[in-house]
C-alpha cells in the first residue's frame, strides 16, 4: 500500500489539473469569453465620405462666368436650404494674393446660403499661388448588408457573438441619422441667452414666476358654429 501512495498522488494532481484547465478555459474557447462584442463594437456607426474637387484659376477681374456657374452648383448641394450634411474646404497657397481670393470665394458661397459653419478655408505650402482648390465633403451614415450568411445559433460554446449580431441595430440607426457628422464630431452648443437666464434668476430669488407670460392667442378652441 505504501508503494501505491505516490502514483495515486501524481493521478490525482493530474486530474485537478485537467479540471482547473477547463474551469479556467483555454485557447480559443477561454480568449473568446473575455472578447464578447456589443452590436456596435460589431458594426460600429461611421460616417463615410465622399470628397469632389474643383479648381479656380484665380483672375485679376475676380470671378468669371464659368467660375460663378461651377460655385452655384457646390452652393446649390451645400446650401442650409437643401439640408443636406456637406462640407465646403477652400485650399489656397499661403501667398496674400491667393488668400484674398479664397476669401472671394467663400464669401460668393455664403452669399449663396452656404451655412459659413459648414464652409472652411486653409493654405498649404504646396499649393500653387495661382489656384483656389475647393473641396465639396459629402457625408453619409455606413449601412451594412445583413443576414448575408447562415451560422448555427445553438454554437454557444465559446460564448462568441453571432456574425450578424447589431447588424440590423446599427444599420437602422444610421438610417435614421439626420446628419452623419454628428459622428464624428459633436455639434457646438448654441450661445447662451445671458440677459434671459438673468431675467430668470432675478425672479426665481424673489420667488417669482420664472415662466412666461400665457399667450391668449395660443389658445385654441373647438367652434360650435355648426350646430
Amino acid at each position: 500500500m505504501t508503494h501505491l501512495r505516490p502514483l495515486t498522488l501524481v493521478l490525482a494532481l493530474t486530474a485537478l489539473a485537467a479540471l482547473t484547465g477547463c474551469a479556467t478555459g483555454s485557447g480559443k474557447a477561454g480568449n473568446a469569453a473575455l472578447t464578447a462584442a456589443t452590436p456596435t463594437e460589431q458594426y460600429p456607426l461611421q460616417a463615410q465620405t465622399m470628397t469632389k474637387t474643383i479648381n479656380l484659376r484665380i483672375n485679376a477681374g475676380g470671378l468669371s462666368d464659368n467660375q460663378r456657374t461651377a460655385l452655384d452648383q457646390i452652393a446649390e448641394k451645400a446650401s442650409w436650404t437643401s439640408g443636406a450634411p456637406v462640407d465646403v474646404e477652400i485650399i489656397t497657397s499661403p501667398d496674400p494674393r491667393a488668400i484674398a481670393a479664397g476669401q472671394t470665394v467663400g464669401g460668393y458661397l455664403v452669399a449663396h446660403d452656404v451655412d459659413g459653419s459648414n464652409l472652411s478655408q486653409l493654405s498649404q505650402p504646396g499649393q500653387p499661388a495661382d489656384i483656389v482648390t475647393v473641396n465639396i465633403v459629402n457625408f453619409r451614415a455606413r449601412t451594412y448588408a445583413c443576414g448575408q450568411t447562415w451560422e448555427n445559433l445553438a454554437a454557444t460554446r465559446n460564448n462568441t457573438a453571432y456574425q450578424n449580431f447589431g447588424c440590423a441595430v446599427s444599420s437602422n440607426l444610421a438610417a435614421q441619422i439626420a446628419d452623419p457628422r454628428d459622428l464624428q464630431t459633436p455639434r457646438a452648443a448654441t450661445p447662451v441667452d445671458m440677459g434671459r437666464r438673468s431675467a430668470v434668476l432675478d425672479k426665481y430669488r424673489k420667488g417669482e414666476v420664472t415662466s412666461s407670460a400665457k399667450d391668449d392667442n395660443a389658445t385654441g378652441a373647438i367652434s360650435n358654429a355648426i350646430k
